[in-house]
């Protein structure tokens, strides 16, 4: 049914929860199952650290140590990606990419969705609604809404 199953992976114990999905769905229908990790942008890094509508103080981020962090995420998530992918293996999905890719996480996953033609999206999500999506935003509220292939939300279990 599935040929491309894009996981959307940010390092936490809650998007890791949704492994174990599309560990079964690619096993299932044989489909290749792309890892994503999406990394922040120079520009992203130096617009959150410089005030609005100000020059950059004394000692405020520059562009050397913007583009700094920015390798030190694209090694760690590649460090990430790497220990999932063997994992994967290890269960058998033998069909694993990495994707790494700078931007806002919920465009970029978007993006990455269509650009490599995925036919479904398997990401966790902490289920907020109401003031607390309003407030913190929904990555997986923008992913549902904007991309074309089948989305499958992980919710953490209740206990």
């Amino acid at each position: 049914m599935y040929k491309k199953v894009l996981l959307t992976l940010d390092g936490s114990e809650l998007s890791a929860l949704a492994i174990p999905h599309a560990a079964q769905i690619a096993s299932g229908s044989g489909a290749e199952v792309v890892l994503l990790r999406v990394v922040d942008s120079v520009g992203h890094i130096i617009a959150q650290t410089t005030p609005a509508g100000f020059e950059p103080m004394p000692g405020a981020v520059t562009a050397e140590l913007a583009q700094e962090a920015v390798a030190g995420q694209r090694a760690a998530a590649e460090r990430d990606l790497t220990q999932v992918a063997q994992q994967l293996n290890a269960q058998g999905v033998t069909n694993v990419a990495l994707e790494i890719v700078e931007g806002v996480p919920g465009d970029a996953v978007v993006d990455a969705a269509t650009r490599l033609g995925c036919d479904l999206v398997v990401m966790a999500t902490h289920g907020r609604s109401g003031l607390g999506r309003a407030v913190l935003g929904s990555v997986a509220d923008h992913v549902v809404r904007h991309t074309k292939c089948a989305v499958l939300l992980v919710r953490p279990t209740q206990s």
